[in-house]
């Protein structure tokens, strides 16, 4: 007994005179927070697949106004797989800024509660993106009123979109505010 307690009075005092564990270290004792990676990794990994396809579908249309031998529908056909194709890569180019944009965001999840921090995250995305698209579907209902000229018809048109374009904005702001309620309880 006397052994281990000299042991102990030895060597303890030295061990705290040496520092904690996570003194002299970075983000220590911090989580990691592996989604940002994954969501790049994936999202790269998909675009490779959807320009191989675009560009798959963009050869198969080509060789279907090529060898369309006068039949109007393959004509059709072939232009088609072209748009389609050439449309989807645009779209898959395009989510590419959005897991950018998300993945910059992703850096405030809280490893501890992540369900939580995800969804206060993915809905202050969209409340961002979405109530830019609302002042820009204001400034193009004000354009819209400015070219009707009066017209009534157009302008019970620009009403009615205009009335539901500010009940979506209305709606998505209390679903973030919802959010925040919800990340605040802590379940």
């Amino acid at each position: 007994m006397g052994t281990l307690y000299s042991f102990i009075i030895a060597y303890v005092p030295a061990a705290y005179a040496i520092g904690r564990p996570c003194d002299y270290i970075n983000n220590c004792g911090v989580g990691f927070n592996p989604l940002p990676r994954f969501a790049t990794v994936a999202a790269a990994a998909l675009l490779e697949i959807v320009s191989g396809l675009a560009v798959l579908f963009v050869v198969i249309g080509g060789a279907l106004l090529v060898l369309n031998f006068g039949n109007e529908s393959q004509s059709e056909k072939g232009k088609k797989a072209i748009v389609f194709s050439l449309i989807g890569w645009a779209i898959a180019l395009s989510s590419q800024a959005i897991i950018s944009f998300s993945v910059a965001r992703a850096g405030t999840i809280d490893y501890l509660v992540p369900h939580l921090s995800i969804m206060r995250v993915m809905v202050g995305s969209m409340l961002f993106v979405f109530n830019v698209v609302f002042a820009l579907m204001m400034l193009f209902y004000g354009y819209k009123l400015v070219f009707a000229r009066g017209q009534q018809s157009e302008l019970d048109a620009v009403k009615k979109a205009l009335t539901m374009t500010i009940a979506g904005a209305i709606a998505i702001n209390i679903s973030y505010a919802l959010v925040r309620a919800t990340a605040q309880l802590g379940f």
